[in-house]
């Protein structure tokens, strides 16, 4: 069994895979004592013939390290040096986050097209690779909490509101024109965004949601194509086993 780990900045997601098949999948929020207690759990209850990590959040990574350490675990550790298979167009490929070179894989490995990878969480990110395996680069935009939280933080009178879509466009109360600006002005621009991709490159990239909101998005964008939910562990999976038969031809 293989345990594979995608530690973001708001929830962690564990997928334990027999044979390349998914078998029991958990989701916990990324909380540094509730995280390392459960991951501790888990590696320790699990027989594991290997462990992969995709993280965000440096500490909670140390930390890991450290769990494995003490089970004699040798994690594989997801970044721009891992032997993924990218080839980067990324000026500085180090700076790259973890998951979305995740992401990116596994949309490459399941699909063997032309991607646009839209990854709904804290943060928006879109990642755009082609069938060769070339990351050509994307785009990071603030997700709609980040959006709700900023309008209530940095304005006197705006309330803090509920995120969802409104049944009309156009609000009538504050609080629906609040949520049709951060729902609707979302789907707008990941909307405006995949057309202009898709325009510059003159590609037909097939577009996947994912993460937390990337069911909404895949529902109410129609230049997405579809939702994957499990796309970033599936992607730390595929980096684990290239990293192991690097090692055992290197």
């Amino acid at each position: 069994m293989v345990a594979v780990f995608d530690i973001g900045n708001t929830n962690v997601h564990v997928g334990l895979y027999e044979n390349h098949t998914l078998s029991r999948k958990f989701v916990f929020p990324s909380k540094p004592k509730l995280s390392i207690t459960k991951i501790r759990r888990i590696i320790s209850n699990s027989r594991l013939e290997g462990v992969a990590i995709a993280s965000v959040v440096p500490h909670l990574t140390k930390q890991f390290g450290s769990i494995c350490k003490q089970y004699k675990i040798l994690p594989t550790i997801v970044s721009a040096t891992s032997e993924c298979g990218l080839k980067f167009r990324y000026r500085d490929p180090v700076t790259l986050g973890a998951d979305r070179i995740a992401t990116v894989v596994g949309a490459l490995s399941r699909y063997d097209r032309d991607v646009i990878v839209i990854d709904a969480g804290t943060a928006i990110t879109v990642d755009v690779a082609t069938r060769g395996w070339y990351h050509l680069g994307g785009i990071v935009c603030p997700g709609m909490h980040i959006l709700s939280e900023q309008m209530y933080r940095e304005t006197a009178q705006l309330p803090r509101v509920r995120i969802r879509k409104p049944k009309n466009l156009i609000g009538r109360s504050t609080e629906e024109c609040l949520q049709s600006g951060i729902f609707n002005g979302t789907m707008a621009m990941i909307s405006g965004l995949v057309r202009d991709i898709r325009k510059q490159e003159r590609r037909d990239f097939l577009c996947v949601a994912t993460g937390g909101s990337g069911k909404s998005v895949s529902s109410n964008v129609h230049d997405v194509d579809q939702f994957d939910d499990d796309l970033g562990i599936y992607g730390i999976l595929n980096i684990y086993y290239k990293d192991v038969q690097t090692e055992k031809h290197g």
